[in-house]
């Protein structure tokens, strides 16, 4: 097992080796005034949390934990921004290990039907438009002793790289295409590696629950989804059932 240091790290990234949460630090950072783009990570969180606050198990030296705040102008479209940003992880982790992740809309990565991590994506207001995002990273490395309830439902990459190198690379690779997301110039390696084409899932939207089939990823990075006859595009929802054959 390697973790992360401070030695080594680009300039622009702090290491903390134990935080609460990445992303709460990440804002702190953000309201001293710290010039952007900058990154905070840590080798442990105590109260790291995914979408819709949901805890996001953390444990020492298992996994990379990160937080990256940039500066946005103009249109803004957090789907857009937040597949790009899913592409870019992943085309770093296949670069360093061989392994292709799956993208599951919108914000997790999969590997053997199983999750290994997720993107969350916080944008900050000011006097009505959105001037900064807050993007959090959470990826399971090695494997672990986890929580009953996660057992059947997480997994890890299983290649211990260098910590210091995965996330150098990672901030370098968003840097670089982060003007291009809102352009959608990431969509087609999102739809080729999407984890969800053609699998029949329901979808949980609005406190509504929608079954269908997963035809492809629209121009905007929302989920088509063809139920009842129709084809309906939504750009946000849980995908809470996932049908694979063979499995129950």
């Amino acid at each position: 097992m390697n973790l992360l240091t401070q030695t080594g790290m680009h300039d622009d990234i702090t290491v903390i080796d134990v935080v609460d949460s990445t992303m709460t630090i990440g804002r702190d950072m953000l309201k001293q005034g710290v010039s952007r783009p900058f990154g905070i990570v840590s080798n442990q969180q105590r109260a790291g949390y995914g979408k819709k606050g949901r805890f996001f198990f953390s444990p020492r030296g298992a996994g990379v934990y990160q937080t990256y705040v940039f500066d946005v102008a103009g249109e803004f479209d957090a789907g857009l921004l937040t597949t790009g940003v899913a592409v870019s992880v992943a085309e770093v982790l296949f670069e360093m290990t061989g392994i292709q992740v799956s993208l599951k809309w919108v914000n997790d990565f999969y590997l053997h039907d199983r999750k290994m991590g997720g993107v969350l994506v916080e944008g900050i207001l000011t006097s009505g438009k959105i001037t900064q995002v807050i993007i959090g990273i959470g990826l399971n490395i090695l494997p672990t002793a986890v929580p009953s309830d996660l057992e059947d439902i997480v997994t890890t990459l299983g290649v211990d790289v260098d910590r210091n190198t995965l996330v150098a690379a990672i901030f370098e690779r968003i840097v670089q295409n982060i003007s291009g997301y809102q352009a959608g110039q990431h969509l087609d390696y999102y739809r080729q590696h999407s984890y969800l084409k053609d699998k029949m899932v329901t979808l949980l939207t609005n406190n509504q629950e929608i079954s269908g089939q997963v035809l492809d990823i629209g121009t905007w990075g929302e989920l088509l989804l063809k139920h009842d006859e129709n084809l309906t595009p939504f750009i946000s929802g849980d995908v809470t059932k996932v049908f694979i054959k063979g499995k129950k």
